[in-house]
């Protein structure tokens, strides 16, 4: 026997009053008949509904229901299921055949189905879907493997068995329905329709009907929620956005689900054509209820099918947020596309044959040819490109709440307190922006409200973000004779010894700022006292100093985090930037009170995107893989063994001279050669270098000088393959 070829049990008001009597104590009860495929449902005094399975119905399914519905609601509480009252009876109806029945407890509202389902319900449906399969993950049972004719990838039989034809789209969603083996599965619903989906006043108050219940992919059970949503739809693909951005709230969905969820939904219908021309025949009595979803189904179907599998896949991707759009633009068309759109020469691009990179893993980059590259350049992922628990955390927090800073949120003022934690007592205010830049602006905007000055004094070379304001305080920037009339300079540490100059004469001073590694300058390593030598000349001059962190903070020089810590100096402003959120724009100023509360008088400051719960979230990431991993110890041994093989290389080259750097930083002075200038022969070796699979940058006032900044993830191994791949370079650089 089968339950779709059964007929469902008989029994007539007496003799489900007598098994109510004998089985749950129910006595004098009212009854009111519920519509059901393949079962008898019954409405007991507006309390309970008795359900009697068909008397094909194995006891293990009915076994596998009752323990689902327990393990639902202890796995998801707030979800509203129903409750078995008593045990599993045995009946017989009156035809003489063997039943089994369970009453379960009455859920308020009504089932969605032949009503309005606007976007929000239709979002709240979703939501229904999801909580229900992910309730059901971690629950097994020995019933779950059954054959169901309503499963999914049963398509191409049941369609052929029922005689409907459509060879042709069984034949398109093949190749879908073989995916879904290797896609994420579990024991699913498998059913969460608007026919099982109760509501009362706007809000789901009930999932019910666990009878088609199997293991199978995840997203074939999405595919049943969204079809019978899709159904009673005005707008398809306002239907389809909302139906996946409530189930996406609780179940995220793989990028490869997503691509077969269109066509699974076409599978989803065309079983329904088939199950309804095949019962219908035999079950005249009920045909009413099987035939139900035809007109509807046919309509939705023609709309889907006009679409290619790539169009409606593509649709889907993009309403569900896992469209790669990497590959938007052919590799061919890349550069001159970008070229036209995005500035030409204003934002120019590194290397001689620029790189399309798509994915990046730990100290490696990966290029849509699938090529990988060694990073030796990238702060900004400093604890590893894709770290997961930043990708995460951000992604949690984004699911979640984000929204500016005009709000109380734990996790950005916790952030700021592990930020002032780290540094000198008498920072006491952190004030977060979104980037570097904004940091180096907002520290201009308190030093001069504090000192009154409007003048700035910055080293020869240096480089402190790309606004208009800090354009100006970048002399590394300035075209050939330009200096804004408010800067003065001094010159960098390149000499043992060498006390700061500060040259201020005819200005008024707010700032004397720095990078505290001399990155821009060529990577140099500015001894304790230079560095307390610009404090004290900032405060003669009635200036603030400031420690610009941005490049070579965050653990890169060491456990102690800042390089101006290991110096063993306070500034009075300090400013960060790219490292702290590994790929997330978040920046910070930090200062003391007192500074701030001088503009604090005529100024509130705020931006939109600073201290937002997600860049909280990126920060806590961070420092949590800093702390909890040792990187910036690491960071220091790694970067002596780096430079030590750098010198080594260095002293038998005729192209590498001097090697600089602190923590996992280092400079390589790069050497004219040949009458090539030593500018001409770092390009050349920067591109050896990208041949190599090795990706590092240029710096210093001549552009000469290699600059290996890496995440701090770099372990010895990958100092060892920087060299080699350095010493090929400087074999063949190609002048």
């Amino acid at each position: 026997m089968s339950t779709f070829t059964e007929p469902a049990p008989a029994f007539s008001p007496g003799s489900l009053r007598a098994a109510l009597r004998e089985h749950w104590d129910l006595a004098d009860t009212v009854l009111k008949p519920l519509d059901s495929e393949r079962d008898l449902n019954v409405l007991v005094d507006e309390e309970f509904v008795l359900k009697i399975s068909n008397p094909a119905e194995r006891a293990d399914v009915v076994d596998m229901e009752v323990r689902a519905l327990a393990h639902v609601r202890a796995a998801d509480p707030g979800l509203p299921v129903p409750e078995p009252v008593g045990e599993v009876a045995r009946l017989t109806d009156d035809t003489g055949r063997a039943c089994l029945a369970r009453l379960i407890t009455l859920l308020p509202g009504r089932p969605l189905e032949g009503s309005p389902v606007d976007d929000a319900m239709a979002a709240r449906v979703g939501s229904a879907a999801a909580r229900v399969s992910v309730a059901l993950q971690g629950f097994f049972h020995p019933a779950a493997g059954r054959e169901l004719l309503w499963d999914v990838r049963r398509t191409p039989a049941v369609v052929a068995a029922s005689g409907i034809g459509r060879a042709e789209l069984v034949a398109r969603v093949a190749p879908a329905l073989a995916a879904t083996a290797t896609l994420p599965a579990g024991l699913q619903h498998a059913d969460v329709t608007l026919t099982n989906v109760l509501a009362e006043a706007g809000a789901v108050t009930g999932v019910i009907d666990f009878g088609d219940m199997h293991h199978t992919a995840a997203v074939t059970d999405l595919a049943v929620t969204l079809t019978s949503v899709l159904r009673r739809a005005e707008d398809v693909w306002r239907a389809t956005e909302a139906v996946l951005r409530g189930y996406q709230r609780h179940r995220a969905l793989g990028v490869a689900e997503a691509a077969v969820l269109g066509e699974l939904v076409i599978a989803r219908l065309l079983t329904t054509l088939a199950v309804s021309a095949t019962r219908r025949e035999t079950h005249r009595d009920n045909e009413r209820y099987i035939t139900q979803y035809d007109d509807t189904s046919e309509r939705v179907l023609r709309l889907l099918a006009d679409l290619t599998p790539d169009e409606l896949g593509d649709r889907l991707a993009r309403l569900a947020g896992t469209r790669d759009v990497a590959s938007a633009v052919p590799a061919g068309e890349l550069p001159s596309r970008r070229a036209a759109a995005m500035g030409g020469g204003l934002s120019p691009l590194f290397y001689r044959r620029p790189l399309e990179l798509v994915r990046g893993e730990g100290p490696w980059l990966y290029a849509r040819d699938g090529r990988r590259y060694l990073d030796a350049y990238n702060n900004v992922a400093v604890v590893g490109h894709a770290h997961p628990a930043v990708a995460r955390a951000v992604g949690r927090q984004l699911a979640e709440l984000n929204t500016h800073s005009r709000y109380l949120h734990g996790g950005i003022v916790s952030l700021a307190e592990r930020i002032l934690a780290t540094m000198p007592p008498e920072l006491d205010t952190c004030l977060f922006t979104t980037s570097g830049t904004e940091a180096n602006e907002l520290a201009w905007r308190l030093a001069t409200a504090y000192t009154g000055g409007d003048a700035a004094i910055i080293a020869e070379h240096a480089y402190h973000g790309s606004s208009k304001w800090m354009a100006e305080l970048s002399s590394n920037e300035w075209p050939p004779g330009y200096r804004p009339a408010h800067v003065g300079t001094f010159a960098a540490p390149r000499e043992p010894g060498v006390a700061p100059r500060i040259e201020a004469a005819g200005l008024r001073p707010a700032l004397v700022l720095a990078d505290s590694q001399f990155t821009s300058e060529g990577i140099l390593d500015a001894p304790s006292e230079f560095l307390a030598g610009l404090v004290e000349g900032a405060h003669s001059a009635g200036a603030l100093y400031l420690a610009d962190e941005v490049q070579s903070g965050y653990g890169r020089s060491g456990p102690q985090l800042w390089r101006f810590a290991l110096a063993g100096i306070t500034p009075d402003l300090v400013t960060l930037g790219k490292p702290m959120g590994a790929g997330y724009p978040i920046g910070a100023l930090v200062t003391r009170r007192e500074i701030a509360d001088v503009l604090a008088r005529e100024y509130e400051y705020f931006s939109t995107f600073a201290a937002t719960p997600a860049a909280a979230a990126a920060g806590h990431a961070v420092l949590d893989v800093l702390e909890l991993t040792g990187l910036p110890a690491q960071a220091v041994r790694v970067g002596e063994h780096l430079r030590r093989g750098l010198r080594e290389l260095a002293a038998g080259s005729a192209v590498l001279g001097p090697v600089r750097g602190t923590g996992l930083l280092a400079g390589v002075d790069v050497l004219p050669v040949d009458g090539s200038p030593s500018r001409e022969v770092a390009r050349s070796l920067l591109d050896g270098l990208v041949t190599r699979g090795v990706l590092a940058g240029l710096t210093g006032p001549g552009g000469d000088v290699l600059k290996v900044r890496p995440p701090l993830v770099w372990e010895e191994a990958h100092a060892d393959e920087f060299v080699a791949r350095l010493a090929e370079a400087t074999r063949g650089y190609g002048l």
